[in-house]
């Protein structure tokens, strides 16, 4: 196997990044439906290749992002009753009022510069895929949701961790060369984890809705991909989820006391298995799960090391240095994305790990809920929190309610990626890359439209 040029594939994006651009243009101006399908073929393809000061663009993303954006600005000011609708969905009001107070926090700010860059940059991609996917979600369609689904995100997902799981297998499949591998789409290996799981959850749904050989083909390609990514937050996301949607439809099928007594078991179950296996030897799990699964299963078994693994204990401090800012500005926060340049002031001596960075500028707090609260403070994590419980109701909602399996299939395809990207949230965050900021915002939109839709 040959290696793939990364000159290539960096002048690839640019010439994708001029091609989407253009055609959004194009199509936009007959066809705005068709000008937002080409901008939504960025959002899988986003990469970082180019590094700035003040700001460092995504390709191809930030470019059809800001002129969808600006496109659906221009529309909603000739068609002022689309914002009623808007403001009219739980969802959406809850997600405006989200930014509002990143707006507040930003003005706020101990460093207005990378928070107002923060603030514009998520905005952009709210109002292109989040607006943009409920105002298409609530309008009756000829093109079905799995189809555009499948079209224009899954396809193109499907080529990107293609080239990264041949690039990988080239250099050997080891859990060393997975960033080298996933160069120039991914900076490190827990976002391309992350981003695998995603797409395998949205291409699980899809075969269900439809199963077929081509569909299983895609399924095995992208379960690989999950598997090389080396991230122990993915798989652990991916295994919980799938569990998860396993007892939805199980508890489905049982009367009200068998319910109680399942779930009541599987949290037992649950809360017994994570306190034995934090609280055993970590040499010995990890001894016995290499035994039984190789060296995926020590690598999986780590996860529960609080005592030598490196990364869990460098969470740790994250995650101390994340609580320390909140107890100091508890309501506004340091201010969007500044947790990186400032939390090294709140490390502390006996929480320091070898890989702790003392200048503080690299890395986040390692967890979505820690991040906004020290970023937005409790007003943001309170706001953050409730947009993660209003949509795991309406999608699970959904599955749960419907009685047709196109229907739960659709739900899942919506709500299994959020589900997994939340649970996975608790010991890192993503929302800086345009991968996942897009995809989240994306299904947000499409979720709270096309509930609009049903109801």
């Amino acid at each position: 196997m040959y290696l793939l040029d990364e000159a290539v594939l960096e002048y690839s994006l640019y010439l994708i990044t001029a091609g989407l651009a253009t055609g959004a243009l194009l199509q936009g101006v007959s066809n705005r439906a068709k000008g937002w399908y080409i901008a939504i073929i960025g959002i899988p393809l986003a990469a970082e290749i180019a590094y700035g000061d003040f700001f460092t663009p995504t390709f191809p993303t930030d470019l059809v992002a800001a002129l969808s954006a600006l496109a659906l600005l221009g529309y909603l000011a000739f068609y002022p009753s689309r914002l009623i609708s808007i403001w009219k969905s739980p969802l959406m009001r809850l997600v405006l009022l989200y930014f509002a107070w990143m707006g507040v926090t930003t003005l706020s700010s101990v460093d207005f510069r990378v928070s107002v860059k923060f603030f514009i940059s998520q905005l952009t991609y709210f109002m292109a895929f989040g607006v943009g996917g409920f105002l298409w979600a609530r309008q009756p369609r000829s093109l079905p949701l799995e189809k555009l689904y499948f079209t224009f995100l899954l396809v193109p997902a499907s080529l990107v961790l293609f080239l990264c799981t041949y690039q990988h297998l080239a250099l050997g499949g080891s859990k060393e060369m997975v960033e080298k591998a996933v160069y120039p789409f991914m900076r490190e290996h827990t976002v391309y984890g992350t981003y695998a799981v995603w797409f395998f959850l949205a291409c699980l749904s899809l075969w269900r809705l439809q199963p077929s050989i081509g569909g299983t083909v895609l399924l095995g390609l992208i379960g690989l991909a999950v598997f090389l990514s080396y991230s122990r937050g993915a798989w652990l996301s991916l295994l919980l989820t799938l569990g998860l949607w396993g007892l939805l439809h199980l508890l489905r099928r049982l009367s009200t006391f068998q319910r109680t007594l399942v779930v009541a078991g599987s949290l037992g179950a649950g809360v017994w298995l994570g306190l034995a296996a934090l609280s055993e030897n970590p040499y010995a799990l990890q001894f016995r799960a290499q035994l039984e699964l190789g060296e995926a299963g020590r690598h999986l078994a780590s996860s529960f090391d609080l005592r030598q693994n490196l990364s869990n204990l460098e969470r740790i401090n994250r995650w101390d240095a994340a609580l320390s800012m909140v107890a100091e500005r508890p309501w506004y926060g340091f201010g969007p994305n500044t947790y990186a340049k400032e939390y090294s002031a709140y490390q502390r001596s006996l929480m320091r790990t070898p890989v702790s960075v003392e200048m503080g500028e690299v890395g986040g707090a390692h967890s979505e809920f820690l991040t906004a609260a020290s970023e937005m403070g409790l007003p943001g994590l309170f706001l953050l929190a409730a947009i993660y419980f209003l949509t795991l109701r309406l999608g699970l909602g959904g599955i749960w309610h419907s009685a047709e399996p196109h229907l739960q299939a659709r739900y899942a395809l919506l709500t299994l990626p959020l589900l997994a990207y939340y649970l996975h949230g608790f010991i890192n965050n993503f929302m800086d890359h345009g991968h996942i900021a897009g995809l989240v915002y994306l299904h947000w939109g499409l979720l709270a439209g096309y509930k609009e839709q049903m109801a």
